[in-house]
């Protein structure tokens, strides 16, 4: 709890003058004075602090001291609901501890002449003439003795009364007197009734079959309903009447929530006799209560909207805060265009509505940052590509199918990321060598044959994405992780794809600016694809959502959320980028050298198997140990887990890897017999890689697409290309030796949907490689480009056969036993 209650105020006190006492702690975010409603202070107030921390070293510091004359008292709040540890002790009067004063009067009760005098200074024969003079003890209950003096004082009137009638018989009496005393006073006129009550009612289902009154009490707490009623004849129900609408609304929020094993349904509930009153005329106010009436529970939309948050509260931390009690589709916090700062409340929807029942129930009224949260059910998110009916066939199934498409914009499998339009290619290739498009979008006749116009698209589009790929290299992207499947998406980058050609930078941050503060905008030369950056990711989900597949100059607009960590370096403004130039540059070249190194695998006979380590000596301290000798690739200390704490210990051996190995005969001739942390080491050489150096080994592995050769395999070709066309597109890099094109049975078709490309040196056959594996289309389908098989030499059969069967020796010798009839014949 970062939240803290100050009691005994002075009431001069003042919020500037408390922040300025409490803010040298830590951060605060909430800060707020009691009053009440006459404006009265009350000398209490709260102050919230960012961290848990810092309103820890507040209350430390400051409980106890002065502010002003009066004496502070510094506390942790407590969560809203939660009941004290100890339990009210309740009294009762047989347990009271009667006081008995000692007056000396004891020892004359039984004198008959203290008795006679104790009767004359008496008021009358029932009472005393004080307080104490009914046996001398303190604290007797006088209950019966008043009763009984007002049952004599209604006996002394009753007896008044009869007299009073008998002297009235013994006069004479008139018959009209007579008829008028016989006649019966009227009763006193009854209080009028008081109106009933209207209370607020909701209807609980779904309840155990023996569910009590303290059950609905307990699952409805912190809320104290006025009523609980049981159907008598009907189990499983239960009604809770609240005196405010605010109380029955919250229990509403109660909707799927459990009670025990059961799953519970919690509705409003209006009397059948309850006459509904005449409409009055419509008023802002009634229409915005009618349109909060139709709006879901928490139990059936799982949306939940959150106030009262910090304004540093970030979208990660509400993630994180909601995310314990199961998977979110999505939070938003929106973000305010001018200060560019929160706005204090959050939407968060879950996956599943019974996770949002819990969240709920669970953090209505909890603190985060030093703030108390409220919880309110959500409206359901109204979807803008809803298809509404009424339309003509085709321009239902039209609006039905853009519908699909941006509702499937934001999967995580899509199109490869340097996607680019055919159309697109062509003006860019007529534009770059000053031809009509006519003229690339047609085959052509040449010398050395027919050019098919795939064959220049497919060249044409390869050449675009080396420039693309070389311009956001230079920008600071990193392009190898668009080589491989994202692990995790960014929430703030944007890919847009299928721009047309000549497209400006200026009319594409135009569109995507509407919605929010772009931070980057990445246009490479030919401007068919662009990276765009925001500050905030509920401005970029809005533009995402809103522009995805949306009509940008006759074309759609393609839309993909970019990996995580695209670019190098986070954002930062142009003020915090001029500082410190210098450092920044030996930086880089410090994570160049770095890098270079990591690239460059150790080479064979570089590892070191070091003993007699000192357990507390760590990794770190390993390498610094050995860094003398030469550039060290890795260093660690061998561990194994403690089965009784858990922790790892150190079995007191490790080893170093150089990336020469010249560098480990250094290290064997000058560190041996060293003293490492009071420990005389002892090296050897390794016959085996250290296990960082095997994962990074089946990592690069994985990565990797085969060993370079001559030889390459070819994917995906579509059915309608030839040879001729193949042959085209790869002699373009260097001289082919053998093009392959596998065909399939006899009447089946031309070809099987993959090549051979064989060239005559490994120089053409890597240039080939690395210019078409990205990103190149024949007739709509990516070429898909591995390195082949080679022939199997016999050294390389003879090393898988030692592999196999481990150094060549071959398994234990087993022997079989062959019956035949009665002969038994048994061979080694």
């Amino acid at each position: 709890m970062s939240r803290l209650i100050v009691k005994n105020l002075p009431f001069s006190i003042s919020e500037a003058k408390l922040r300025s006492t409490f803010s040298p702690h830590g951060s605060i975010t909430d800060l707020q004075l009691k009053y009440k409603k006459d404006g009265k202070f009350r000398g209490f107030g709260f102050v919230g602090f960012l961290t848990e921390e810092g309103a820890s070293k507040a209350k430390d510091w400051l409980d106890g001291t002065f502010i002003g004359a009066a004496k502070i008292k510094v506390e942790m709040c407590k969560e809203l609901g939660q009941q004290e540890g100890k339990e009210k002790v309740v009294i009762v009067e047989e347990e009271k501890k009667k006081v008995e004063l000692k007056t000396g009067a004891e020892k004359y009760k039984e004198d008959p002449k203290f008795q006679e005098f104790m009767s004359v200074h008496t008021r009358d024969a029932t009472g005393g003439t004080w307080g104490n003079d009914s046996g001398g003890v303190v604290g007797v209950d006088t209950k019966n003795e008043v009763a009984e003096e007002e049952e004599e004082e209604d006996v002394d009137e009753e007896e008044k009364s009869e007299e009073s009638k008998e002297n009235n018989n013994s006069e004479p009496v008139s018959d009209l007197d007579y008829l008028k005393s016989k006649k019966t006073p009227k009763a006193p006129p009854k209080a009028p009734p008081k109106p009933p009550v209207d209370l607020f009612t909701v209807k609980i289902t779904g309840l155990p079959y023996k569910s009590k009154k303290k059950d609905i009490k307990t699952l409805l707490a912190p809320l104290k309903p006025v009523s609980v009623r049981l159907p008598p004849k009907i189990k499983g129900i239960a009604f809770a009447g609240f005196t405010t609408e605010k109380e029955m609304k919250t229990a509403l929020n109660k909707h799927k929530s459990f009670c025990g094993e059961h799953q519970i349904q919690v509705f409003k509930h209006t009397a059948r006799s309850k006459i509904v009153e005449a409409a009055e005329p419509a008023s802002k106010w009634s229409e915005q209560e009618a349109a909060l009436e139709g709006v879901e529970t928490v139990g059936e939309s799982g949306r939940i909207f959150v106030r009262n948050l910090p304004y540093t509260a970030t979208e990660e931390d509400i993630s994180d805060l909601f995310s314990k009690f199961g998977p979110l589709t999505e939070t938003t916090v929106p973000v305010d265009r001018l200060t560019r700062k929160y706005k204090g409340f959050a939407f968060v929807t879950f996956m599943m509505p019974e996770h949002a029942v819990a969240a709920f129930s669970a953090l209505d009224g909890s603190s985060l940052m030093g703030r108390l949260l409220h919880l309110i059910p959500a409206k359901t998110k109204l979807e803008e590509n809803d298809v509404t009916g009424g339309g003509t066939g085709s321009d239902s199934f039209k609006k039905a199918k853009e519908a699909k498409q941006k509702a499937s914009a934001g999967s995580s499998h899509n199109w490869n990321s340097l996607f680019l339009g055919t159309s697109a290619v062509a003006d860019v290739m007529a534009a770059q060598y000053g031809v009509d498009k006519a003229r690339v979008v047609m085959d052509q006749e040449g010398k050395e044959g027919k050019t098919s116009a795939a064959v220049k698209l497919a060249l044409g589009e390869t050449e675009i994405v080396g420039q693309t790929r070389s311009f956001l290299e230079q920008e600071g992207v990193q392009l190898d992780i668009f080589n491989r499947k994202p692990d995790k998406r960014s929430k703030t980058v944007i890919l847009a794809k299928n721009l047309p050609a000549r497209t400006s930078p200026e009319e594409l941050r135009d569109m995507f600016i509407k919605f929010g503060v772009v931070d980057r905008l990445v246009l490479p030369l030919h401007c068919l694809t662009a990276i765009i950056e925001f500050a905030d990711p509920g401005e970029a989900r809005a533009a995402f959502t809103k522009l995805a597949y949306s009509r940008f100059h006759n074309a759609p607009l393609y839309l993909e959320w970019a990996p995580e960590n695209t670019f190098k370096k986070p954002f930062v403004k142009e003020a915090i980028i001029e500082q410190g130039v210098e450092e920044k540059e030996e930086i880089k070249k410090v994570a160049d050298t770095v890098k270079e190194e990591e690239d460059t695998e150790p080479e064979e006979g570089s590892t070191l198997f070091v003993k007699n380590l000192n357990f507390s000596t760590t990794d770190e301290e390993l390498k610094e140990h050995f860094v003398s000798c030469g550039s060290i690739q890795s260093g660690s200390v061998a561990t194994k887990n403690d089965t009784k704490s858990g922790e790892s210990l150190s079995m007191g051996f490790g080893f170093v890897t150089f990336y020469l190995k010249s560098s480990a005969e250094k290290a064997l001739k000058t560190l041996q017999q060293s003293m490492l942390a009071e420990h005389c080491l002892e090296l050897k050489r390794s016959t085996r890689a250290s296990t960082n150096q095997t994962k990074s080994k089946t990592e690069k592995e994985k990565k990797s697409l085969g060993k370079p050769s001559t030889k390459l395999l070819v994917r995906n070709i579509p059915f309608q290309a030839n040879k001729q066309e193949i042959t085209q597109i790869f002699k373009t890099f260097g001289e082919l030796s053998a093009v392959r094109l596998p065909t399939k049975l006899a009447g089946t078709g031309d070809h099987r949907g993959f090549a051979f490309i064989e060239y005559s040196s490994v120089s053409d056959a890597k240039a080939a490689f690395s210019s078409l594996v990205h990103s190149t289309h024949l007739y709509g389908r990516r070429l898909v480009l591995e390195w082949a098989q080679g022939e199997t030499t016999l050294e390389e059969l003879r090393d898988k056969t030692k592999q196999h069967w481990g150094d060549g020796r071959v398994g234990q010798e087993k022997r079989a036993r062959f019956e035949m009839g009665n002969t038994t014949e048994s061979a080694d």
